[in-house]
């Protein structure tokens, strides 16, 4: 009896938390007028951004980004689909509110937009079923041909690696640049390449999907935190935005997203 009484207390009090956050939120000047805010994203990293069978959005920032525009007002929300590469460019030349993607904090972004962190991301090397090069470290990339996402992270930490090897007198990986993931396992598919470098989350998803053609190769490194990009000029969105995820993460919701996509453990601190 005591723990029904316990359980309803919590409810009751997340629920009261949440109406709370919603209530406090301070909606930016620019957008009490409007009733759509606009985003950015280039729609190709599951299960974080993608787009389902019938071409509607889905994944874990998706889900994130509705529940912003929700607690902004109740702002319907319209995708403007762009390359990752493309991603910064178009927020700065607004044709869009806000960058909804998977989102690297990097310090070079930081002295260009504003950053505000919802997870942690990490990268890995996806290989075809059976690893039949061998690939378990940076090191076995040496030779290789490796495809990666164009304006990624991966591609700097991999040319990074391509000095290593160098330095160590080894021949350097060939990176093979694509525009999107779907791309970039469609040749490793047909083995135009002998590796991707991505992230985790889309690694495994990808494994996950068809286990019979991708494993990993290189395990989980350089994590990093992943957020959601607004233009310096407009402060109150990221303030707003910044205080719609701590209410997120105070009032149970945060955790219960990133549980429903299976990435509970990229949470952040």
């Amino acid at each position: 009896m005591h723990k029904q009484h316990r359980a309803l207390l919590v409810a009751v009090t997340l629920g009261l938390c949440t109406q709370w956050a919603c209530a406090a939120v301070q909606v930016p000047e620019r957008l009490k007028s409007l009733d759509k805010l606009t985003y950015c994203s280039g729609m190709d990293s599951p299960p974080l951004v993608s787009f389902d069978e019938s071409q509607k959005p889905r994944g874990l920032t998706v889900d994130l980004g509705l529940e912003i525009a929700k607690r902004l007002g109740n702002k319907t929300v319209q995708w403007r689909v762009i390359p990752f590469s493309g991603l910064v460019p178009a927020l700065l030349a607004q044709q869009c509110d806000m960058i909804v993607d998977q989102l690297f904090d990097k310090p070079e972004r930081r002295q260009v937009i504003d950053i505000v962190n919802y997870m942690y991301s990490s990268q890995s090397v996806v290989v075809p079923k059976g690893n039949p090069k061998g690939i378990k470290t940076l090191d076995d990339l040496s030779t290789r041909k490796v495809a990666v996402l164009n304006g990624s992270t991966i591609k700097t930490l991999l040319d990074t690696q391509n000095e290593s090897l160098a330095k160590a007198g080894k021949p350097p990986m060939k990176l093979v640049v694509y525009n999107t993931d779907t791309d970039a396992f469609q040749a490793l598919r047909i083995s135009q390449v002998d590796a991707y470098g991505t992230t985790v989350e889309t690694a495994g998803y990808y494994a996950a999907m068809a286990p019979e053609l991708f494993q990993e190769g290189v395990p989980a490194f350089s994590r990093i935190l992943t957020g959601l990009g607004m233009r310096k000029d407009d402060p109150q969105l990221t303030a707003a935005v910044q205080q719609i995820i701590n209410d997120m993460r105070s009032d149970g919701s945060y955790v219960q997203l990133l549980n429903k996509w299976h990435v509970s453990s990229d949470t952040l601190d």
